[in-house]
């Protein structure tokens, strides 16, 4: 029996998020500017894997992609959802064989849109604004996805730069590989590319730029780290999004994860085990910016393309 019906509201809305390491579900009411989330979960597809290096999607992973998203696109419309849209990231932009995700996706009578990067990023600065903390004032955001991550610099509602990186927590496992315990040569390796990396693409493009001293954290890394750093399986909403981090928090964290093997990450509190090598890198990339940047804190937010997506 369907009871679709049963729940449904003109305001009830859902979106999937198709990224290059997982496929997340966001179902919220959605009114006047305000989203207020009913379900929010996830499921790893790594759709990205290989496509970085080959240019192509593979097969198998566009076929568990799409069976996760039609499973969840069910779940929103049996919650009442009376619209359900799809968008894709990174992998799906860069692979040659991007619509064999979208002919995957018409299969399960979901349409799918591929998004540019400036426009992820724009979706992102949308969903963080929708927060009563940042919906003013300076604000820069970054987002570390498994292909790419977006930063934005805003004034009020004046971007003053986004930009649209390829960097990412699947790209860079695939690029610079570690062992089970990694090795100090290993981690300097990451450390010695990720400054190549934005001396090169980062560091001209803000030079210019007066920048707040804090920096709002979205995408999966800092809400896992957020429940590393609590020792917490999970964390409410409104308890994860009123923390904040010092530099010397997550510098410290980040060396604690890297002096640990897969094991030992993979059973820490809050860490999902399939997390546990792309964790590494995403931390990293976090470190990098703040570091370069000179931010001193670290504020987490559940919010961004999701949440953009919606208000859109």
């Amino acid at each position: 029996m369907n009871n679709s019906g049963k729940y449904q509201t003109q305001n009830r809305r859902a979106v999937i998020d198709v990224g290059s390491n997982s496929v997340k579900l966001l179902v919220a009411e959605v009114n006047n500017g305000v989203v207020e989330p009913l379900v929010h979960e996830g499921e790893q597809t790594r759709l990205g894997r290989g496509v970085f290096e080959t240019g192509k999607l593979d097969q198998e992973a566009v076929k568990q992609t799409a069976f996760v998203a039609g499973q969840f696109a069910e779940k929103a419309r049996r919650l009442g959802a009376v619209e359900v849209k799809a968008v894709a990231t990174s992998a799906a932009r860069e692979a040659r064989n991007g619509m064999d995700l979208i002919e995957a996706f018409r299969d399960i009578n979901l349409p799918l849109t591929i998004i540019e990067g400036e426009k992820e990023a724009e979706l992102v600065l949308r969903g963080v604004r929708s927060h009563p903390d940042f919906d003013s004032g300076p604000l820069t955001i970054i987002d570390v996805g498994g292909g790419s991550t977006e930063l934005l610099i805003a004034e009020g509602t004046d971007v003053r730069a986004q930009f649209s990186f390829p960097i990412g927590t699947v790209r860079l496992l695939e690029q610079l590989s570690v062992s089970d315990l990694p090795t100090a040569p290993e981690r300097a390796k990451v450390i010695d590319y990720l400054d190549a990396f934005f001396e090169e693409h980062l560091d001209l493009k803000i030079a210019s730029i007066s920048m707040p001293t804090t920096l709002v954290g979205a995408g999966g890394t800092p809400v896992f780290l957020s429940r590393i750093f609590k020792e917490a399986e999970d964390l409410p909403a409104e308890e994860l999004e009123s923390l904040s981090f010092a530099m010397s928090e997550v510098q410290s964290l980040n060396d604690r994860l890297w002096m640990m093997n897969l094991e030992q990450r993979r059973n820490l509190a809050g860490l999902p085990a399939n997390r546990a090598d792309v964790i590494l890198f995403g931390i990293a990339i976090f470190e990098a910016v703040m570091v370069r940047c000179a931010f001193h804190e670290l504020r987490p937010t559940l919010r961004g393309v999701r949440h953009g997506a919606l208000l859109g």
